[in-house]
């Protein structure tokens, strides 16, 4: 930035209104000698131009200063007064008392604005005691006005500031912390819905592609098995179906929005006995779920049958629902082969979920040589 240019802008941000009153009080104080105004006594003006000057710089300066220290330049004040009393008073110097009081109870700390409230006090109530003694009631009564007006009412005012810049940060925390917990609200629900996709992908479409998979290694051990290949050809159908339905989740408000139903698992069954196995379901006929309820069925079915073809391709897997006690019951089992290998456990924790949103439970693990699956959801109201 040239020179000149930065010259500018710093006296453009110095010349504030806090640099305005200051001039201004000089300017009221050069009036007040041209017009025989400056000292507060009528018949006293004690000083020649050149001191007179010098206070009015000296008080410029002071309330130049009490813009950035204002514990400093109210001392200064302070001090410039008393030494100023015994020859004047000078009211030129009272008048920027109150620029000086003002920035100091605004900008300056809880105890200096305490020290300047009990200065304003001692200097109207020994002030308006002084000229009572010295003048009689009616000088006692102007000096306490003027007390006031030079000293409390530039306070009040400050006071009012202060007050009124403590409301607004106040107000401008409450909308920061207001702003932050919605964006805590908001981020928690984006990685809700993220959940909620990965849990769906992993459910149903990578159920219908690990099938795909499984299917593909079997049409290579029985090239031309027209039944092999169409159950392929199903259950990609399956997993574009599935993924459709997903992108739908995306707009939904919960899980259940969406109506998962048990004949979707028809794809994975067939694929599963596709690569050797046999899967028994059996199920009352009456038997009639929830929506909520069908729906995590179906997913936990679904991981189900997704493992057993993976793990143990080739093995039965029977499935049996039942109703007990106001719960449903899903068990399913089928033979682990020897060295089969071991997952990720993501599946069983997506299990756990469904289950556990609806106020369910579920149990997996071997038994023997069988692993058992085993979920109890409450019916509930259909």
């Amino acid at each position: 930035m040239p020179p000149r240019r930065a010259f500018m802008d710093r006296l453009g941000e110095a010349f504030d209104s806090s640099t305005s009153a200051a001039v201004g009080v000089f300017l009221v104080g050069l009036l007040l000698w041209a017009a025989g105004g400056w000292s507060l006594v009528a018949d006293r003006d004690p000083y020649p131009p050149p001191v007179k000057v010098a206070l009015l710089c000296a008080a410029l300066a002071i309330q130049l200063t009490a813009q950035r220290r204002p514990a400093l330049a109210f001392g200064l004040m302070v001090a410039l007064l008393a030494a100023d009393f015994s020859f004047g008073p000078s009211l030129p110097l009272w008048i920027a008392l109150t620029d000086v009081i003002f920035l100091a109870v605004s900008a300056g700390s809880n105890r200096l604005g305490a020290v300047v409230g009990w200065f304003a006090l001692i200097v109207t109530v020994g002030g308006a005691l002084l000229v009572l003694s010295v003048a009689g009631i009616r000088a006692g009564l102007y000096a306490t006005l003027f007390g006031v007006a030079l000293t409390w009412s530039p306070l009040g005012y400050a006071r009012a500031i202060r007050a009124s810049r403590r409301m607004v940060d106040a107000e401008r925390d409450a909308a920061r912390a207001e702003l932050t917990a919605r964006d805590a609200e908001r981020s928690a629900a984006i990685g809700e819905e993220r959940r909620r996709l990965a849990r769906d992908l992993h459910d149903a479409v990578a159920g219908h592609v690990s099938a795909v998979a499984i299917l593909a290694e079997v049409a290579q051990k029985k090239p031309g098995d027209i039944a092999v290949l169409q159950t392929i050809r199903s259950s990609s159908l399956a997993a574009l179906e599935e993924m459709r339905t997903t992108i739908d989740l995306l707009t939904a408000p919960d899980d259940t929005a969406v109506t998962t139903r048990l004949a979707s698992l028809d794809g994975l069954i067939d694929a599963a006995e596709a690569a050797g196995g046999a899967v028994t379901l059996r199920r009352p006929t009456d038997l009639e779920l929830p929506t909520a309820v069908e729906s995590v069925v179906t997913r936990i079915l679904s991981e189900t049958l997704t493992n057993a073809t993976k793990h143990a391709p080739g093995a039965p897997l029977d499935i049996e629902l039942r109703r007990d006690a106001g719960r449903l019951v899903m068990t399913a089992t089928n033979p682990i082969p020897p060295d089969v290998a071991r997952g990720n456990g993501n599946g069983l924790r997506n299990m756990m979920f469904r289950a556990e949103s609806v106020d369910g439970s579920i149990t997996a693990g071997a038994q023997g040589g069988t692993w058992c699956v085993c979920a109890r959801i409450p019916l509930g109201d259909k």
